[in-house]
């Protein structure tokens, strides 16, 4: 940094990002280094940032594919005290020589994505190349278009303007306090760009550049880089997914591997379902453009075998829970729900006893539900996730070309009371869809089929809101708040058990209609899609009523 006074926030990791980037992409991926450019420390200036991005139209052709690659800070606003006039559903980059002299130097010098980015790539977007964006700075989820962060105390990509605070509510993982309920992001504005975000537009990023990060997060080379692009570097070295994959699948895998390592930021993609009109999320990886194959297909070095990304759900395996300072008595009970392991690391849930109260957290950390230990619902949200496991069964080819997530798709499946969201489902051929939830408090709903009319096949290439497009059909975010795991099942065949379950309501895992769903999936015939969706809800700050 330019300024004495940010040496202090500086990160170890961006100028081996870039470097490494730069021999993978040209090593493994067929760029030529002539056509490499990097801007590293006091060339990455505001001007120079984007004068190198204004020249990638001449230095292309139509068809092709451009990536841009940002490691380094960033940093965001929420609509109310923003005094750095950032739009809302906006993030910024943070250049070398950010000025923050003034409140006009400021906004002058941040490289702000609505105001600076976004007119950049619609024009190149219209110049009919097709552009991939990779950020790995926080509040990235919306940088080419933020909420409380899950802070640690450890280094983050994050960098707090120092004029006054930006309005960004900082949220420990079992913290009940939230910001209130955001407007609705505005449409995605591009038709053939993509971005790959490091962090929803409500997290920070964690950059691996201590001993004690080193530690406990190895990176692939053991060098300093930031938690994002280590996984990113991991994926285009074919370590995370072999073979080609596309953008929805590359997303996938690194959502996967930070989950599992246990890094509280979940790297996200847009367009997301509803505004990918043009199906551009299923597009190999580097390796086609808008109009036919881009500058960066894959070289002979790297993977080449077609392959689906595995769900991460297995057939008759067992939950895996790590426990963390919880008494004799706890463990003696969660231990024996059928299908649970206590394991040391790497739970697919942790629980986390400090006296009486307990934390029941996803892998990531995210807050499941908060409780005590005598809570009969904590053992019968752990049995419900554990049936889960038994008896949804493996997809190890997505041959239905399943797509689910939540809409808005920045957001990163989080809300905040009051906001609303919906679920989009896409295929790649007709299918029969069912939506099971796991509440925080261990009651299964099935959120679709609703109705009769819903048990309909729905159509391939087309994005279908669930529960429904019009606002009046949206989820509105209300207690209890947690994490909600929902199942998204897609069937060539419609099952025989889809009349008996519609709209069937919170019900347990040790109930009929959850023994119906379990021998009916074990008799299903042709093919399914499996794909999961955890949804983490937080209460608004203050009292409040929605509307």
């Amino acid at each position: 940094m330019k300024d004495p006074e940010l040496k202090d926030h500086e990160l170890g990791g961006p100028p081996i990002d870039v470097e490494s980037v730069r021999q993978t992409l040209t090593g493994q991926w067929g760029f030529a280094p002539a056509d490499v450019h990097i801007l590293l420390n006091q060339q990455a200036t505001h001007d120079g940032i984007l004068a190198e991005i204004s020249g990638l139209e001449q230095r292309s052709a139509p068809g092709d594919t451009l990536l841009i690659y940002f490691s380094g800070h960033g940093t965001s606003a929420n609509q109310e005290g923003n005094s750095f006039d950032l739009p809302y559903a906006t993030g910024a980059w943070i250049p070398y020589d950010l000025n923050e002299d003034s409140l006009e130097t400021a906004q002058r010098t941040l490289i702000i994505g609505h105001r600076d980015l976004l007119p950049r790539l619609k024009h190149l977007d219209e110049a009919g190349r097709f552009v991939v964006v990779v950020s790995d700075s926080c509040y990235s989820g919306q940088v080419v278009r933020a909420f409380g962060l899950k802070s640690r105390g450890i280094r983050t990509r994050f960098l707090p303007l120092r004029f006054r605070d930006l309005g960004i509510a900082r949220t420990a993982p079992a913290a009940a306090a939230a910001v209130s309920a955001r407007p609705s992001p505005p449409p995605y504005p591009y038709q053939h760009v993509i971005l790959l975000s490091g962090a929803s537009d409500s997290e920070t990023g964690l950059d691996i550049s201590t001993a004690e990060t080193m530690a406990q997060y190895p990176t692939f080379d053991g060098q300093y880089h930031g938690a994002f692009t280590d996984a990113f570097l991991r994926l285009l070295k074919g370590q995370l997914t072999p073979g080609t994959f596309n953008y929805t699948q590359g997303r996938e895998a690194m959502y996967a591997f930070l989950e599992q390592r246990n890094i509280q930021q979940h790297p996200q993609l847009l367009p997301g379902i509803a505004d990918d009109s043009h199906d551009i999320g299923a597009i190999a990886f580097l390796a086609a453009s808008a109009s036919g194959p881009g500058a960066g297909a894959p070289s002979a070095a790297a993977p080449s075998a077609a392959a689906s990304i595995p769900t991460p759900i297995a057939h008759n395996a067992a939950l895996h829970v790590r426990l963390e300072g919880t008494s004799a008595a706890l463990r003696s009970k969660i231990a024996a729900i059928p299908g649970v392991s206590v394991v040391d690391k790497e739970g697919e849930l942790v629980v986390r006893q400090s006296g009486e109260k307990v934390q029941l957290l996803g892998p990531a950390g995210d807050p499941v539900t908060n409780t005590t230990a005598g809570d009969p619902n904590l053992l019968k949200r752990i049995a419900a996730q554990a049936w889960l496991v038994r008896t949804v069964p493996v997809t190890p080819a997505n041959t239905l070309g399943l797509r689910a997530d939540t809409e808005p798709a920045s957001r990163g499946n989080t809300y905040v009371q009051c906001e609303n969201f919906v679920f989009e489902v896409k295929l790649e051929k007709p299918a029969f869809v069912m939506l099971l939830d796991l509440d925080s408090e261990g009651n299964l709903t099935v959120l679709y089929p609703a109705s009769p009319l819903e048990r309909r096949m729905l159509p391939s290439g087309v994005a279908t809101a669930i529960p429904g497009a019009e606002p009046k059909d949206h989820i509105l975010v209300i207690p209890p708040f947690g994490t909600d795991l929902v199942t998204v099942l897609a069937f060539e065949k419609q099952p025989t058990f889809f009349v008996d379950l519609t709209g069937a309501q919170r019900f347990a895992a040790d109930s009929s209609q959850a023994d119906s769903l379990s021998r009916g999936l074990a008799n299903t015939t042709g093919a399914i899609g499996v794909h999961q969706v955890s949804v983490n809800t937080y209460p608004a700050t203050g009292n409040v009523t929605c509307k």
